[in-house]
């Protein structure tokens, strides 16, 4: 009997699955490097160097994988040859294929004389197209100017001053760093002298491209709709490149109709009409609408039943939640971490002031946002969804406020790279992003897209290199002073009202946004459970500037 237990026994199989446990590169430095983007999607890596770096040789100094169990195949501090794309494999409980690609920003220009416009350059397919006017011979034609590769560590099979017939293009190697590329030159004929081909128009301002003759007098002139007089744009607000000119307009009043014409020696374009943004204002920026949540004692910061549009509906949240009428959050816990005070304010009857707090030894920042909180990780941390949905493009976020902190007395974790002891001082931070998110790619929703996860630092999203990301602006405050988007700190008694006023530094001044993010935490690293315990941020009078 007992032979025949131990037999059943041997035939039981460990079926229990292993758990999914998908590591991520959260951080990697190399030497020179002048930006870094990690897909986490392609699970890639893409360093970016200056154009006469040798790809051949990069030193790999630093990286950081979220999960303590993962082990990459080989190991990633150190040289390595980027000339063609690092592949390794990162293993959890099971394989991750990662890949390093090196990429050198290379300047590259070919430019003829009588050129049209600006040269399209394809570096993919290592092709290059400059346009000329209708009357020109492309069979005599004069190279002003061609760079294709790093610069002084370059050569080319064909000197560029001798190149003249074009017909059927030209072909030339460039080699730089014992690599050789074959670059084929085009000169085509367009029937466009002047042409505007692009409007970008914003709510103060427009930005006009236009091709023409380049070494034309080459300017542009602007109205308003009904206008019969021109107005010629100023030298000064004209840049050329080749035949491509572009003209920065300001001073234009919002949801207005204008027409502008390019000129191009004695040809001028067709009238383009155009109409710009509307400066649209912030909901509720001075907090003015805020209600108890149902059968609790603390605010969500809306007032279905104030009877203002403005105010009417959720457009700020915070990590209180909104218990019966939403997603329970901190003050569930028993923890509120976000207030309206009237006592304390700048603007109207009261402002918000988000205070951080803890409970048995774990921090949690006070805070205010764009979007809703989305739920608590157990009494571990919470998830938010960011972002409103917005198309209108500001130039600075302006708000007043008031900070009160001591030194840090919970340290839970930090970013990469970040060091704090319980002598340094905690400090606030206010961010301000606009964006085109996809929320099926961000986890988020339709009108807030943005999910972070507090217990995940996977979810965090650094809006200085997100792709996604149209324009970012931060503000640091300490007890002692503040910092506007990195800069120099400027020394301020922050203990006292003052008027921020942040810049948006645009990634792109062509994209139109879907969405905008403004998050304010009297912690900085709160999502990383570190702090000091009594930080208090007031905040008020929340406005967009154009």
């Amino acid at each position: 009997m007992i032979v025949a237990l131990v037999g059943l026994t041997g035939c039981i199989d460990n079926d229990l699955p292993y758990p999914v446990v998908v590591p991520h590169i959260t951080s990697i430095t190399a030497s020179g490097a002048e930006s870094v983007d990690i897909n986490y999607d392609d699970r890639t890596v893409t360093l970016t160097f200056p154009e006469t770096t040798d790809l051949r040789d990069i030193e790999i100094t630093s990286v950081e994988i979220d999960q303590e169990i993962a082990v990459p195949s080989i190991e990633i501090v150190g040289r390595h040859d980027l000339s063609s794309p690092l592949k390794f494999n990162i293993r959890t409980y099971a394989d991750y294929s990662w890949k390093i690609i090196g990429v050198r920003n290379v300047q590259r220009y070919f430019t003829v004389e009588g050129q049209i416009g600006s040269s399209t350059i394809d570096p993919v397919n290592c092709r290059a197209i400059a346009m000329v006017g209708k009357n020109a011979d492309v069979s005599y034609i004069k190279v002003t100017s061609l760079k294709l590769g790093p610069r002084g560590l370059s050569t080319y099979s064909v000197d560029y001053t001798v190149m003249r017939d074009f017909t059927h293009g030209i072909s030339v190697d460039v080699t730089a760093f014992d690599m050789t590329e074959t670059w084929n030159l085009f000169v085509e004929i367009t029937d466009a002298s002047v042409e505007i081909t692009k409007v970008n128009p914003w709510a103060h301002e427009v930005y006009l491209t236009s091709i023409g003759t380049a070494g034309a007098e080459n300017g542009f002139m602007y109205r308003l709709k009904g206008d019969a007089e021109w107005i010629k744009v100023d030298e000064s607000d004209i840049t050329s490149d080749g035949g491509t000119f572009l003209a920065h307009i300001k001073g234009l009043k919002p949801e207005t109709v204008y027409e502008a014409v390019a000129v191009s020696g004695a040809d001028q374009s067709p009238v383009v009409e155009f109409m710009t943004e509307a400066a649209v204002k912030i909901p509720n920026g001075s907090f003015e609408y805020a209600s108890k949540v149902a059968g609790a004692s603390y605010y969500k910061f809306y007032d279905p039943d104030c009877g203002v549009a403005d105010g009417e509906f959720m457009f700020w949240g915070s990590g209180n939640g909104e218990g019966s009428e939403g997603v329970n959050g901190s003050a569930n816990l028993g923890i509120v971490i976000t207030y309206v005070d009237t006592e304390d304010k700048v603007d109207g009857k009261q402002s918000v002031r988000a205070q951080t707090s803890q409970l048995a030894g774990m921090l949690a920042a006070g805070n205010l946002f764009t979007g809703q909180f989305a739920g608590l990780v157990g009494t571990s941390g919470g998830k938010v969804n960011f972002g409103r949905l917005w198309t209108s493009r500001p130039s600075a976020l302006k708000l007043y406020c008031k900070y009160s902190t001591g030194t840090i007395d919970i340290i839970n974790s930090t970013p990469p790279g970040v060091t704090l002891t319980n002598s340094d001082y905690d400090r606030a931070q206010i961010k301000i992003a606009l964006g085109t998110w996809d929320y099926k790619k961000y986890g988020g929703t339709l009108e807030s897209p943005v999910h972070i996860n507090t217990t995940d630092a996977s979810t965090f999203v650094d809006f200085t290199t997100d792709p996604s990301t149209v324009a970012d602006g931060n503000l640091i405050i300490h007890h002692d002073g503040y910092y506007l988007n990195g800069g120099d700190k400027v020394a301020a008694e922050t203990g006292e009202w003052i008027e921020y006023v942040i810049p948006l530094n645009y990634h792109s001044m062509d994209v139109q946004p879907t969405h905008i993010i403004v998050s304010c935490a009297s912690s900085q690293f709160g999502d990383y459970f570190t702090g000091c315990s009594s930080s208090k941020l007031w905040i008020d009078a929340v406005e967009l500037l154009y």
